[in-house]
């Protein structure tokens, strides 16, 4: 049986991802804390007061610093306290308290240096997803579709770069891209599958090493395109459980 194999939310878009045992989806959201905040630099124009959806190009992320992949995340939701791992030291960050606000800015100003364009800023708002799509939906990735990009180009390919929040396994390669305009029902949760993800440069950043690399090139030389994965929007409240398995649509 296909399963869900690996569970994921994203609480700072550009940092690492955080791996869930069990998380609740609710009808017409993203997952809880899921890109809830984003880092950007002086150049970087938000209004926390009148927020609007942000184009990643507008925002510190992978696709343009590879260094943030060399990371660890940890997150606790009931406090929004972020760990942030570097090398061998762990770093505690409060975030919607001013200290641990402040002092995570000043830890990402000093780690990404010039970088970036002034000092970094952490940006938020209430009800605001930083994600790709203004749409509050999630997103998928079949295993096997990554094992046959691994295949083609003749080096592992960690399924981290693509930064989903659902891995799934068992089902055939590229299978996914059928599914458009269909429902899965995973523990009891149902998406609706509504869109292909095409992708950018960020799947050029190994998360093992944080080295950049032409995987974005090597897949469209070999497929020609650049999907993987489809996103999908939650139709019914549950529990979404890593490890259940479904039926495919």
């Amino acid at each position: 049986m296909p399963t869900l194999s690996q569970l994921y939310y994203y609480p700072v878009k550009g940092l690492q991802g955080v791996a869930l045992n069990r998380i609740a989806a609710s009808a017409g959201e993203r997952l809880p804390f899921d890109r809830r905040y984003a880092i950007g630099d002086q150049t970087t124009a938000f209004d926390p007061a009148n927020p609007c959806h942000i184009k990643k190009q507008n925002l510190v992320v992978q696709m343009k610093h590879e260094k943030l992949a060399a990371l660890a995340i940890g997150f606790e939701p009931a406090t929004a306290t972020l760990t942030v791992g570097e090398r061998n030291t762990s770093h505690r960050f409060a975030l919607e308290s001013p200290d641990g606000h402040d002092a995570f800015e000043r830890f990402m100003s000093d780690y990404l240096g010039e970088a970036i364009q002034g000092p970094a800023r952490l940006i938020s708002a209430p009800g605001l997803a930083f994600t790709d799509l203004s749409h509050q939906s999630v997103s998928l990735i079949n295993l096997n579709s990554v094992m046959a990009l691994q295949d083609a180009l003749g080096y592992p390919i960690d399924p981290r770069r693509f930064r989903a929040n659902l891995y799934l396994d068992g089902v055939p390669a590229w299978e996914e891209e059928t599914w458009l305009g269909k429902t899965l029902e995973i523990s009891g949760v149902r998406i609706r599958i509504y869109r292909i993800t095409d992708r950018c440069a960020a799947i050029n950043v190994d998360p093992q090493n944080a080295r950049r690399d032409k995987t974005l090139q090597g897949m469209n030389k070999a497929f020609g395109h650049l999907n993987m994965g489809v996103y999908g929007m939650i139709e019914r409240n549950g529990e979404l459980v890593a490890g259940s398995e479904f039926e495919q649509p």
